[in-house]
């Protein structure tokens, strides 16, 4: 593959990204207050949802470039980033249609302008992030990790000092400034220019893909941000802003995982070019799953414990959003790995059993959250749906995944035990410390010490677990033949 670079610059400068965007993010909520703050909360979902308006060509750019770059076909990969290139800016036209829907609708002043703003900076976002796939489809890291260092941490910083002349409309001006300036050096460091130009039989094809990219992407969005969307429905913006502290830890927990699960997505997409053997994906997806499981526990149990303290500190006037931010720490437990299996089913065509999943997780955090709602359990019921959901999520991927490989219920059982081991100790070792009372930086400590004994026993655990590869068990006979029996 063209331009391999060792991810870890990626991985490093993305940590000092998440470090930076904390510090501002303290920042922007204290200059804002909950009220504006959660107003900012729900009309970035403009950016958000805007992301689909080039249809899954994107994804389709980072499925089909590692693939045929695996193959060896150079001049396919050519191709389609001209083609994909074009593409953003005549579906940039979707940002003009969206604002005279906003002038038409029957909205306040300040609720219209804030959307057509946002409306606006998607396309410039979409065109940066076209060269941010440019640049991890050839394994360029060390430009990715500039562009991200950008519209991450630089952005974030230019987006505190503008709120504070403009408040949230700062916000959106930082946004520009931080995508402008990720563009300017995007295009100084491109080395061969795509040129404008289409291939429209590629497109055609690229878009019937980029339709079910797009729809799960969708979903997979609604999902995320549901609950923040029924907060805002059912109570107010001050009720988003507090809420938002779940927005806040999940991006302080998930920025690792994104970047890792970003250098996966080519990788998976290169070696299924390279073997089209779906079998052989399985190490690449199972063992950075085991890995995740056994290391997550560390960060989660340190943030559910230190986080209440961090917020009293540093942000008063959001201390009540703490309880439900702690909820959904415990939830991203399995979350943290989901998107293997998520990337697993996109590079093997299986989008419509992607797509299914994802309807079973919006259904469930649908209902789970309206029945908090309206059996009065506020945002800690919201936090308490959305953290069930996020693992549930997880395991019907999984079970998705391990079906599509044609493997059998006994593998799934085994390596579904393996994952479950970590997360009972830990929720169990939550439960217990938190009854103690005692000093956070005590509990930390504490629940710290009692991990490490575990994670020191784990490996004996797991090769155990391995081991029952071969062995019959009568219960588990019993299992198997039902199982049959339903495949019938």
């Amino acid at each position: 593959m063209p331009g391999r670079e060792n991810p870890s610059s990626l991985f490093i400068v993305s940590a000092c990204s998440a470090a930076i965007s904390f510090i501002t993010g303290i920042w922007i909520r204290n200059i804002l207050g909950p009220e504006e703050y959660g107003l900012w909360l729900i009309y970035s979902l403009f950016l958000v949802y805007g992301y689909y308006l080039q249809f899954g060509i994107l994804e389709g750019f980072s499925r089909d470039v590692p693939r045929v770059l695996g193959q060896g076909n150079t001049g396919q990969a050519i191709k389609i980033r001209s083609t994909v290139y074009t593409w953003m800016f005549l579906s940039s036209g979707g940002s003009i249609l969206g604002v005279l829907v906003l002038l038409v609708l029957p909205l306040t002043y300040t609720e219209t302008a804030l959307g057509i703003i946002a409306m606006l900076l998607v396309p410039i976002q979409n065109l940066v992030l076209f060269y941010n796939h440019y640049y991890l489809t050839s394994q360029q890291f060390s430009k990715v990790a500039v562009i991200q260092l950008i519209i991450g941490s630089v952005q974030y910083v230019i987006m505190a000092l503008c709120a504070l002349l403009f408040g949230i409309y700062g916000l959106f001006l930082g946004v520009f400034i931080g995508s402008l300036a990720a563009l300017v050096y995007s295009r100084i460091k491109l080395k061969q220019k795509p040129a404008m130009k289409i291939d429209k039989k590629l497109l055609k094809k690229m878009l019937a893909y980029g339709f079910r990219i797009t729809l799960i992407g969708l979903l997979l969005s609604l999902f995320t941000t549901m609950d923040r969307l029924l907060v805002f429905t059912f109570y107010d913006s001050e009720s988003v802003g507090h809420y938002g502290m779940i927005a806040f830890i999940y991006q302080g927990i998930m920025v690792l995982p994104a970047v890792f699960h970003q250098v996966m997505y080519p990788k998976i997409n290169y070696h299924y070019g390279l073997t089209g053997d779906k079998k052989a994906l399985m190490p690449i997806i199972l063992q950075p799953t085991i890995l995740l499981s056994y290391a997550s526990p560390v960060l989660l149990g340190i943030a559910f414990f230190g986080f209440p303290w961090f917020v009293e500190l540093l942000m008063p006037e959001f201390v009540s959003g703490t309880t439900a931010a702690r909820i959904v720490i415990v939830g991203l437990f399995f979350f943290l790995w989901a998107m293997l299996y998520a990337h697993y089913l996109t590079v093997v065509h299986k989008e419509w059993s992607y797509f299914k999943v994802l309807c079973c997780g919006i259904l469930i955090n649908l209902i789970l959250n309206l029945f908090m709602i309206q059996n009065g359990f506020f945002i800690n019921g919201v936090a308490l749906g959305t953290a069930i959901s996020y693992m549930v999520y997880p395991l019907l991927l999984m079970f998705v995944c391990f079906r599509d490989m044609e493997l059998n219920w006994k593998e799934y059982l085994r390596h579904f035990t393996i994952v479950l081991l970590p997360f009972v100790v830990m929720v169990s070792l939550l439960i217990g410390i938190e009854q103690t009372q005692i000093h956070f930086l005590l509990q930390i400590v504490l629940y710290l010490s009692s991990y490490s004994i575990f994670l020191i026993l784990s490996s004996r655990k797991i090769n155990f677990l391995l081991l029952l590869k071969g062995q019959s068990f009568p219960l588990l006979d019993k299992i198997k033949a039902r199982w049959k029996k339903t495949d019938h």
